[in-house]
């Protein structure tokens, strides 16, 4: 039950990041967002890409050095403060090994994120694709 809960946050906070990625800076400066808000948000869509990646066989998507800088592009916009890249960095390398040991089945969890990163991995540019 608890693995099942925190996949069921971990979907909430994505379509919370993806949703976000699609608001104008303007609109998201009205909400202030907590510092470690942002942190949980950006590990958050850091370690669902990473998972996609490597344990759905999403080898269309780019390098990991690639996304992280996709990652922090989207920090920017939001007018965000990425001095804590290392604690970014570490959340989402916790969030990661969670996933991995969730016991919701695979094609479930990649399902969802397939569907929850979409307006993300869209945004990323063509050619680092493959990467």
């Amino acid at each position: 039950m608890r693995s099942s809960r925190f996949c069921h946050f971990m979907l909430i906070a994505f379509l919370l990041v993806s949703t976000g990625c699609q608001q104008s800076r303007s609109s998201l400066q009205q909400k202030p967002i907590p510092p470690d808000e942002q942190i949980e948000q950006l590990a958050s869509v850091s370690a669902s890409a990473k998972y996609l990646k490597y344990q759905c066989h999403r080898s269309d998507l780019p390098s990991d050095a690639v996304m992280t800088n996709a990652i922090d592009k989207v920090a920017r916009q939001r007018g965000w403060d990425i001095a804590e890249d290392k604690a970014v960095s570490q959340r989402s390398e916790q969030i990661y090994q969670h996933l991995q040991r969730d016991s919701t089945p695979e094609s479930t969890k990649c399902s969802s994120f397939n569907r929850l990163l979409k307006p993300f991995i869209d945004d990323l540019p063509t050619a680092f694709n493959g990467q």
